[in-house]
């Protein structure tokens, strides 16, 4: 019992048109519903590769400062927000 592959169970949301797909590939396969929908996630993520890595930022953008920390870029997004909302507010003000 050492070499036993666990498995997890999982609820997902289908519509009832693709499961009924799925149901009837399955048949055709000669497997479960439950084994179809393994095989198709299984090599659907074996025939997309990961990134290999993040692609720089190009254009305009390329010359700025980015953190990598996510706290450091929600502070600089929320700032950015904040100006550009007041310009927004400043312009409104001149045209009414």
């Amino acid at each position: 019992m050492a070499n036993v592959v666990r498995s997890k169970i999982l609820s997902v949301r289908i519509e009832p048109e693709l499961l009924a797909a799925v149901k009837a590939r399955a048949r055709r396969n000669g497997r479960s519903v439950s084994s179809e929908i393994v095989f198709l996630v299984r090599s659907s993520v074996e025939a997309t590769p990961a990134r290999a890595s993040i692609k720089p930022i190009s254009g305009w953008l390329r010359d700025m400062d980015v953190s990598e920390d996510i706290d450091d870029f929600r502070e600089a997004r929320t700032q950015a927000s904040a100006k550009l909302l007041e310009s927004v507010r400043r312009k409104a003000q001149r045209i009414a």
